[in-house]
């Protein structure tokens, strides 16, 4: 495997089917201590070129794909991250370096300069990148997570309901972004490991009906906020 890269498989499930595999996951597995009250709540902001090159690759199948968002939990703004999220196949990584709200703001607006200089490579990665593509806030992407993990964490299984989008300006909006991205009663569930899933949890995860999927919830929330089919 790719150094940094873990396997990630996604599927989307009903509320029903959710219920019975966390009922049947729980004693396998912990709830991540990060969840307050058994969830915490995501909003990302997406980063993409006047052309839509990360929509249009995912779209088009590319195998090997990049995109940048920033990222906060629990409407908390004193902790803003910025995120490189690398994908080939089924495998994915990423890269993760904090940024301020005072600078989370100015990106918001499209205004990289204040990552021209930044300590950590990630931030000016982005500013070349940006720069060199000339990348613009694209949409928000907010949702309710689930999150167990697996022993040293090698495994992670989340599940994710509440998708909702809205452009870049209802990013540190204290209401929810406007548009629902799912159908009632849709869960997007997530499987990532290091390697193999272990046997006893496999058989698990085999015991409810999935299908895997094909999709990004950036990519979804872009079509939904123009009108793509």
């Amino acid at each position: 495997m790719q150094d940094g890269f873990r396997i990630e498989k996604k599927y989307i499930i009903s509320l029903d089917t959710a219920a019975v595999l966390r009922a049947r996951i729980a004693p396998l597995m912990r709830m991540d201590t990060q969840a307050k009250r058994g969830a915490y709540q995501i909003r990302s902001l997406y980063f993409d070129t006047p052309d839509a090159d990360a929509f249009r690759e995912k779209m088009d199948g590319e195998a090997e794909r990049r995109k940048y968002r920033l990222r906060f939990y629990n409407g908390d703004f004193g902790l803003i991250r910025l995120e490189k999220k690398e994908k080939v196949g089924d495998m994915t990584r990423k890269t993760q370096a904090i940024v301020s709200e005072t600078v989370a703001r100015a990106m918001q607006q499209g205004d990289y300069e204040a990552l021209h200089d930044a300590d950590d490579p990630l931030c000016r990665a982005f500013y070349a990148e940006a720069k060199a593509q000339r990348l613009l806030p694209a949409a928000v992407v907010d949702y309710r997570r689930v999150p167990y993990t697996y022993r040293f964490d090698t495994v992670r299984i989340t599940m994710d309901t509440q998708v909702y989008t809205g452009m870049p300006h209802t990013f540190f909006s204290s209401m929810r972004p406007p548009f629902p991205v799912l159908e009632n009663g849709a869960v997007i569930l997530e499987v990532k490991t290091d390697d193999r899933i272990p046997a006893q949890l496999g058989r698990v995860l085999e015991t409810v009906p999935r299908q895997q999927q094909s999709f990004s919830k950036y990519a979804l929330s872009y079509a939904r906020l123009h009108g793509i089919e």
